[in-house]
């Protein structure tokens, strides 16, 4: 039954979350440590359960935490105005830009052309596209604008007894590519951009954006393969057909001008330390973001027209709650590390040292991709990632490769539409059953096991 519109097993999770966090106050002033866990529970509880938004929950902190003492309120600011957090601003008001343009269609056309129209081929056209969109924009953003493309092209195809196959394979294409492209950039997902907040905040270790894409980016290319390899497997080696797609239009004056300003944020990216050394300059990734930001705003939309490429209203559109969710991962590592829960979690953890460090990297990376299919993988790696860092460092382990490879298991979320927007966007189309998304998802989330535990183990050695 509901009421008023609402579960009442919503209300039934608000009140186990508040009951625990009445009984980590009550407990503050003598038990720092159990204090902090009861918050941690209360925050994983409700992102799992979600008896109120994702984004409400990840305020949490700021309710609780300066009243139980796990926190003061300029680390919380810390927290909340992290520069990792402005890093992902200013590469969703990219996103934008790109979005209102129309220039990840122009693109999405231009691949298509060029691949191919067999059912391999197209295929193989959305997932490049896909994987190379989510590489600068959100997954969640990339499959919205993807599917009403992909559901275009099953439409021009004529009924045959195993067009749903295709489609399925198409879908499910779509929202695979979008986890995965992602990976391949700092910005591209927010595990990336967690991870790295919770380095450069808790272990002053800064991750550049050009030493993670020669890290993540073969990565992400390997996984792709396995992506494409097990969809044709499973859909499409017996399905022949031809399907004609319209020719793609060439750029308009405001598509040329949106992708200078995109070209330029990503040459600074690429290149900014050869840039820093040779004109003596001091700038960060996330300058690099606002810096674009701030283009898009300025420069005008043609010659005749002084409009410029963004407006402020533009932003409505804006996903304001995940940085929220940002702020409130970090706050929470910090509440963790001001606990001391993660050095008691270090002295747990190492008394497991002398397993071989591939074996190591194989257990961490396999309960995290399978964790992942269950909470957010913001959340995960809020609470993982404080924990394993300092666990490395403690035992001489590659911290990077650690962090890295724990970011990156937490966006291969494959099984179920639950598990990652995009899995939730074409399952919404209503033609994947859950069991084909769930079968073709346990594959693809061993395979990803396998193959960050190899791509970190080698990288590390």
């Amino acid at each position: 039954m509901e009421k008023n519109g609402v579960s009442y097993k919503n209300y039934v999770h608000f009140i186990i979350g508040v009951f625990v966090l009445v009984l980590g106050l009550y407990f503050a002033v003598n038990y720092l440590l159990f204090s902090a866990l009861c918050l941690t529970f209360t925050m994983v509880y409700w992102w799992i359960t979600q008896p109120v938004p994702l984004y409400l929950t990840a305020l949490l902190p700021i309710l609780v935490g300066p009243m139980s003492g796990v926190i003061s309120d300029t680390e919380l600011a810390q927290a909340y105005g992290n520069k990792m957090i402005f890093l992902f601003l200013g590469g969703f008001i990219l996103a934008i830009g790109i979005e209102k343009q129309k220039l990840h269609r122009y693109f999405a056309e231009l691949i298509i052309d060029k691949i191919g129209n067999t059912p391999f081929k197209i295929m193989l056209g959305f997932v490049l596209t896909t994987a190379f969109l989510s590489m600068w924009i959100s997954n969640t953003a990339t499959a919205l604008m993807m599917l009403p493309m992909a559901l275009a092209v099953n439409q021009s195809i004529p009924r045959f007894r195993e067009k749903k196959r295709f489609t399925i394979a198409l879908l499910l294409s779509i929202a695979y590519a979008a986890n995965i492209g992602g990976i391949a950039t700092l910005i591209g997902t927010p595990p990336n951009v967690q991870m790295a907040g919770i380095m450069a905040e808790s272990y002053d270790y800064t991750i550049q954006f050009f030493d993670w894409f020669i890290f993540a980016f073969p990565l992400m290319l390997s996984l792709l393969l396995v992506l494409v390899s097990v969809l044709y497997f499973l859909f499409l080696r017996k399905i022949h057909f031809e399907v004609s797609i319209p020719k793609h239009k060439k750029l308009n004056s405001a598509q040329k001008r949106v992708l200078s300003v995109f070209s330029i944020v990503v040459f600074l990216w690429v290149f900014a330390q050869p840039i820093q050394s040779i004109f003596d300059l001091k700038f960060s990734d996330t300058a690099v973001a606002i810096l674009g930001a701030f283009l898009l705003f300025i420069v005008p939309e043609n010659k005749k027209q002084h409009k410029a490429l963004l407006v402020w209203e533009d932003l409505k559109r804006m996903p304001w709650g995940i940085l929220f969710l940002f702020g409130g991962g970090l706050a929470l590592a910090k509440i963790l590390s001001n606990a001391e829960a993660i050095a008691y979690g270090v002295s747990i953890l190492t008394s497991y040292t002398g397993v071989a460090v591939f074996l190591l990297f194989l257990i961490i990376f396999f309960l995290v991709v399978f964790s992942t299919e269950l909470m957010s993988n913001l959340a995960l790696v809020s609470l993982v990632i404080p924990l394993m860092a300092e666990f490395a460092m403690v035992n001489d382990l590659p911290v990077f490769g650690i962090v890295a490879g724990i970011a990156i298991s937490s966006s291969c979320a494959f099984m179920l539409p639950v598990a990652t927007p995009p899995n939730a966007i074409v399952f919404g189309a209503n033609v994947i059953p859950v069991s084909t998304m769930m079968k073709v998802g346990f594959v693809l989330n061993i395979f990803s096991v396998l193959l960050i535990t190899l791509g970190v183990y080698l990288f590390s050695i």
